[in-house]
């Protein structure tokens, strides 16, 4: 899933970087040029800064790749990298083979050492071929939209004595795998199933991979046909029961098709849902991330406010929708056997405010609370977006297991 909102340093950073289309400004010699990476020490945030004719440069951590800098390349090889619309950047100096440099903004000044090479993510979840179990292509329509998926059963799959999910993903365009920062949890979680003889189809966000449509045009309840568009496709294919697993945004439309009376799936997962409000759910993830950087609580809820503000401006029809959809109705609404999951430190959907919402408001939902564990349900430190990255585990095992074991001994 997509961070709603960013207000880490390194995330304004960013935000500027992406109005600035210039590239450096003297020649980058040889011996600079290549690919550089390193942490902010401080922040724990990763930048991979790539010098070749031009200048761009990574932030992994938060899912933001190739965003233009300008460079300044001074006679004794130190670099100034500057960010525009914000003051700040990054200077240093090639110190053997390492770039030794200051990244300061807004009044913080970090040091920044950076090796040669590209960042290299381990994933030791993330599924290798050849697979114990069948995979295949799959395609669905609807309202003039193809979109392109990936079914997977296990082998000798009968669809009529077979249960069948849909995986839908999250906030912000994703392709099937739910892929980011090298992570991809709808592949592990597919994985998982299918080695627990439960089918799955997870597709391609609109726009995204082999998927048609316009993604910038749709809102939360678009998503959610299309999510209702794959459960006719598998039910089309005679599976004997067919549910939904749907990750953040995609958990709260698994709830609004719960509550469908013509359409509902006969079961839902909801992994890190949403139950309150969007704008109460934005404010709360904006001032919890402020806070867990050390900020007071005034202080962070003031910073939330701001950017609540400008998230209000945007010309954005998804941000418009998102701000006014309250979950809470079709939560009280879902009738099939639902089982709603949140990592204890999840700090985008927390959980005192969305978990314990669901079991206020659901008495057909089993509610489970996971210590240590975040947005990802990866366990982690701070549960801080900036940590997802750096984490090798892309979901907890337990989590995969818990949800096969749900699933087997529905009714």
């Amino acid at each position: 899933m997509k961070t709603l909102s960013r207000v880490l340093v390194s995330a304004a950073m960013i935000a500027a970087a992406l109005s600035c289309t210039s590239n450096s400004t003297t020649e980058i010699p040889e011996n600079l040029r290549g690919d550089w990476n390193g942490v902010i020490e401080g922040l724990g945030l990763s930048l991979v800064l790539h010098l070749q004719d031009s200048c761009t440069f990574d932030s992994p951590d938060q899912g933001a790749y190739g965003i233009p800098g300008e460079l300044q390349v001074l006679k004794d090889n130190s670099i100034k990298l500057k960010f525009k619309g914000i003051p700040g950047g990054i200077s240093g100096s090639l110190q053997g083979d390492s770039l030794i440099c200051t990244f300061s903004q807004m009044g913080i000044k970090k040091r920044l050492a950076l090796g040669r090479g590209e960042i290299v993510r381990l994933r030791p979840q993330t599924p290798e071929p050849p697979f114990p179990y069948d995979t295949e292509k799959v395609s669905f329509e609807h309202d003039g939209i193809t979109l392109s998926g990936t079914l997977s059963s296990p082998e000798g799959c009968i669809p009529e004595l077979a249960t069948a999910v849909v995986l839908v993903s999250g906030s912000g365009q994703q392709n099937r795998d739910e892929e980011l920062m090298a992570h991809k949890p709808f592949a592990v979680i597919a994985d998982a199933l299918a080695r627990e003889g439960i089918s799955s189809l997870r597709y391609d966000d609109r726009g995204c991979g082999g998927s048609t449509g316009t993604f910038d045009e749709a809102i939360t309840f678009d998503f959610a046909d299309d999510a209702r568009a794959a459960l006719s496709c598998l039910r089309s294919r005679g599976f004997d029961r067919v549910g939904i697993i749907g990750h953040s945004e995609g958990g709260t439309i698994a709830f609004i098709l719960a509550a469908d009376e013509n359409a509902a799936p006969d079961f839902i997962v909801s992994l890190a849902g949403m139950a309150d409000r969007g704008d109460s759910t934005l404010f709360r993830q904006l001032s919890k991330m402020v806070e867990l950087q050390g900020a007071p609580k005034k202080l962070a809820d003031i910073a939330a406010r701001a950017s609540m503000r400008k998230a209000m401006k945007q010309k954005n029809l998804w941000m418009e929708s998102f701000l006014k959809l309250d979950p809470a109705p079709y939560v009280a609404a879902a009738k099939c056997p639902c089982l709603a999951l949140n990592g204890e430190k999840d700090t985008q959907v927390i959980p005192e405010y969305n978990l314990t919402k669901i079991e206020a408001l659901c008495p057909y939902a089993e509610c489970r609370l996971y210590p240590g564990l975040n947005h990802l349900f990866q366990h982690c430190t701070t549960g801080l977006s900036t940590e997802y990255a750096s984490i090798e585990e892309t979901i907890s095992p337990e989590v995969l297991s818990d949800i096969a074991t749900w699933i087997h001994q529905l009714p």
